[in-house]
Order: structure tokens, then sequence, then C-alpha cells
């Protein structure tokens, strides 16, 4: 499980530099053709904005993965190793569940943007809208994962608990 971790993770990270980079690049073009030619070219900040609204959906995926999203912590820190697994099987069910329910409105809600076009692109406003339930989907399949983590780290607890318990019983002789 963890080696599939470790691959979704390489994945996202190939896509939001590679998405940086485009975004970087496309910022060039503007500052370049508007600073040094006097030419605007319109579709430059608008597919910028597409591109970062990929990035953050992305990257918010990753951040799930590392759990490094916002938390507050003062009472994970007093709690037991296990009970802290607990704490975050119950954390990650909601992120979940939550996901769940965001990828479907944000598929139903993409769908109706379908019959718009960006303003300077000839591109469906879908294609912008379709970055949530994406991100969601990315988000659910991390918690999951990161459920199966836990899951494993209790078992494991578990089993090095039983493991441990004949051994205190014959060093308390």
């Amino acid at each position: 499980m963890k080696n599939l971790i470790r691959k979704m993770e390489l994945m996202e990270k190939y896509i939001s530099v590679s998405l940086f980079i485009a975004m970087l690049l496309v910022l060039t073009v503007q500052i370049v053709s508007r600073y040094f030619f006097s030419i605007a070219i319109p579709w430059t900040e608008e597919l910028s904005r597409w591109l970062y609204i990929y990035i953050i959906f992305v990257g918010a995926s990753e951040a799930v993965s590392r759990r490094d999203h916002i938390a507050i912590d003062i009472v994970p820190n007093r709690l037991s190793e296990s009970a802290k697994h607990v704490l975050d099987i119950m954390i990650h069910l909601i992120f979940a569940a939550t996901s769940v329910v965001i990828v479907y409105r944000g598929y139903i809600f993409a769908q109706r943007m379908d019959r718009l076009g960006s303003i300077t692109m000839d591109v469906q406003m879908s294609v912008l809208y379709m970055a949530v339930p994406l991100g969601f989907t990315l988000i659910l399949i991390k918690s999951l994962l990161n459920i199966g983590t836990s899951v494993a780290a209790l078992q494991d607890m578990r089993v090095n608990k039983k493991q441990l318990s004949p051994l205190m019983k014959i060093t308390d002789k």
C-alpha cells in the first residue's frame, strides 16, 4: 500500500510541476508580449488562472497524502498511539465521505457548465469546473489509502502487543 502511495505522490508531483512550468511559461509569454512588444494576448491570463486552479486541487491531494492539511493537534498529541490511529481513521472517513459528495455534486455542476464557453479561449467551462471532481477524486483515493495505512498500523500494534505479553509474564516472575 505504501508503494502505491509513493507512486501516486510521484505522479502528482510530476503533474504539479508540469502544470506550474506551463503556467510560468504562459505568464512569461504574457509579460514579454505586453511589455516588450506592446501586444496583449488575451488568453494567457485566463489559461494561467485555469492552470493555477488545477495545481491547487492536485496539491490538496498531496497534502492529504502527507497529512499536511490544516489540523488542530492539541488532542492528538495527548492521545496514545493506538488512539491516534483511530482518530486518523475517523478523520479520513470524514474526508472520504465529504469527497464523495463533492465529486458527485461537482460532476453535476461541471456538466451544467458544458453549455458555456470561456471568455478568451474556445474551451467549454466544464473543463475548468472538472478540476473540482478530479481533485476530490484524488483526495478520496488518498483518504482511503490513509485509512488502510492506519488500520494496518493498528493491527501491527495489536500483533506486537500479543507477542510481548508472554514475554512480560516471564520477566515479571
